[in-house]
Order: structure tokens, then sequence, then C-alpha cells
């Protein structure tokens, strides 16, 4: 049922976008000047990950346009992921599908361009067209491209090119150097007292602990439980000190894992900034693929990322990543991206050995 009403949903939004662009036909968009005052609206509507990758496209118009006003049009739950963050001089929450359009349109509206950096919900593009931005920025596979003055081929993802990579084509579309490809995050001083006094109830110095994130978006991304038992064993007889991170999802699985060292099991217990803050605090950081894996890669936190179903090479460590570790089942190197998505067993194939192995490298 949600798939047909999101499909009608679509088709809707398109007739709607058809009837728009014959009223405001496009016009050509010229690259920006490096001293230009313009307006800049950078949309990234999705998740966690995406919008930390969306960082580097902000940094990177800052830096190539130093008098620019750049607004990011984020999910309401990613906002504070930006909060803080010396790029951005406007954040524009997106209340959800077909939430608010009315006040959302007029937070909108005024832009020189808009750069469609990852929008899913079918009423996002639509919306920004519909304040009438100068012009609107994106790939030509997406759905919406009718809408665009300046339409990109897609990523070239079988030549090896990363998310972030993609991100900078469409800064670069509009007169940005497009260098930029590190993430960032800036934790607030409160995220980063509170990371400080959660290591200090556990009895633990700064870059003593490696923090293990139990996290995955998906089943099929989830390291087995029993996977982190044994890493755990493993990592308690070279007396290593460890901490257990996630959302609420993996608070039982930390308890289990850790029931005689509870203020060490801290899934779900912190706010994700603050989670992110304690990081920093670690001496490293072993993941699956999920938001808290980018986020400690955006803070330069030494990493052991560990990669099942999707790609590494498109949404991995960048290639240029500081200390940064890509642990891959021998299978999944064998198989196509589509073949890799269809099986549900990878993540189980990823040895306690060998992660402790990758660890040592970081």
């Amino acid at each position: 049922m949600a798939a047909k009403t999101k499909s009608l949903a679509t088709k809707i939004a398109l007739f709607w976008a058809r009837r728009h662009l014959r009223k405001h036909p496009l016009t050509p968009f010229e690259p920006l000047d490096a001293d230009t005052p313009a307006r800049i609206l950078v949309v990234n509507t999705t998740g966690i990950g995406d919008t930390i990758f969306a960082t580097s496209a902000l940094a990177d118009l800052r830096e190539s346009f130093q008098f620019a006003h750049i607004a990011a049009f984020v999910d309401r739950r990613r906002v504070e992921l930006l909060a803080g963050n010396p790029r951005v001089n406007q954040l524009i929450p997106y209340e959800g599908k077909f939430k608010q359009v009315r006040s959302t349109r007029n937070l909108l509206r005024g832009f020189d361009v808009a750069i469609i950096q990852h929008a899913n919900d079918p009423d996002v593009v639509p919306l920004v067209a519909s304040a009438l931005p100068g012009a609107l920025v994106g790939y030509e596979s997406h759905t919406y491209s009718l809408l665009y003055a300046i339409k990109l081929p897609p990523a070239n993802r079988a030549g090896g090119d990363h998310t972030i990579d993609a991100r900078l084509a469409l800064t670069r579309a509009v007169g940005a150097s497009g260098n930029h490809w590190h993430p960032e995050l800036f934790a607030s001083a409160q995220a980063q007292a509170l990371a400080a006094d959660v290591l200090k109830q556990a009895g633990l110095q700064q870059g003593e602990a490696i923090a293990l994130n139990l996290g995955g978006s998906n089943q099929s991304k989830r390291w087995p439980l029993q996977r982190w038992a044994e890493l755990l064993a493993l990592l308690r007889a070279a007396n290593q000190q460890v901490l257990l991170v996630g959302g609420p999802d993996e608070a039982a699985d930390a308890r289990k894992l850790l029931p005689d060292q509870r203020q060490r099991a801290l899934a779900g217990a912190l706010p994700f900034m603050a989670c992110a803050a304690l990081l920093k605090l670690c001496r490293a950081h072993i993941s699956a693929d999920t938001g808290l894996m980018h986020a400690g890669l955006a803070l330069d936190v030494p990493t052991v990322a560990l990669f099942g179903p999707d790609d590494p090479k498109w949404t991995g460590p960048y290639p240029r990543q500081r200390r940064a570790v890509v642990v891959q089942p021998h299978a999944a190197l064998a198989l196509s991206a589509e073949e890799r998505k269809k099986r549900t067993d990878l993540m189980a194939a990823i040895t306690a050995l060998s992660v402790v192995e990758a660890l040592e490298r970081v």
C-alpha cells in the first residue's frame, strides 16, 4: 500500500511539475563568481549519513563563495547535525511529506540557485521549485530533472566515484572549486560536556576506549550479536577498554554484552551529537555502515568500517580519509552490487579476528 501511495504522489507531483514548467520556463544559469553575494540553497532531506555527506558540499560552497548566503534545507530530525556549522547562514527544516507546505515554501523563497543533493520524498523538489529559485541544479537521472537548469550525468559509480564526489560535482557545476572532500561536524559545548561526563562516569580517560557501534540501518547491515561478543572477548584478552554505542534499538544488546559494566553500555543513552562527541574522545571506533560511522569519520576518529551488502567505494570512508580501514567478507568482493543487496549473510561472514587485525592497522 505504501509503495502504491508513493507512486501516486509522484505522478501527481510530476503533473504539477509539467504545468509549473509551462508557467515558468527554464532560463540559462551561469556559474557564480567568487565574490558573489548570491543566496544558495542546498537541499538534502534524507538520512544522517547523507546529511553528513552534504557537509562537504556546504564547506566547498563557503570556501568558494565567501560573501554568499548559504542555506541548508534538511529533514527536521537532522537539524542538529548542522546546528553550529559555521559554513551555513540558515537552516530550513523539512517537516515531512506534505507537511507545513505553505510556511516552508515561504522560507524557501528568494534563492538564486537551489542545489538538489539528495531528496527522496515526492514533494521536496516540487516544493523547492514552487518557491521560484533562480535555478535548480541536480542530476539528470532524478525524477524531477525536467525542472533543472543544469542536469549532470549520473555519478560514475562503476568507475569508483564516491558519494562525496557526486555531491561536489553539483557544487562545481555552480562555480565552486569542488575540492573540499572532507565532511564536517561541529558538536556543541553542551554535547561535548555530556560526552566528557559520560566518559568520566565510565571510569575512562580520553583516548583510552575503543567504541563499538552495534547499530545498522537494517538487519542485513548489522554485524550479528555473536560476532560482537567474540570481538569483545578478544579485546578483553588484550586488555583493551571498550564502550558500546548505538541507538535505542541496540540498548538491550549492549546490556547483554556488558552486564557487569552498565555504565559502559551506552547504546541509546545519548543524543546523536553527544554520541559523536564521545567518539572523538575514544581511541578508535568499530562500526557497520551507519550514520554514526560517518560521524566518526567526519571527526577523524580512527575507524574500522564493516561492510556487507553495501559498496564501501560509494558510501564508505572517502579514499583520502585518514586512519580508516574497511573490512568486507571475501564473498562480497566477488559479487556485483545487485547480488550483494540480495544477500543477508554477508555481515556474519566477517570474523572478529579480521576486525582486530584491521584495528591494529588504524
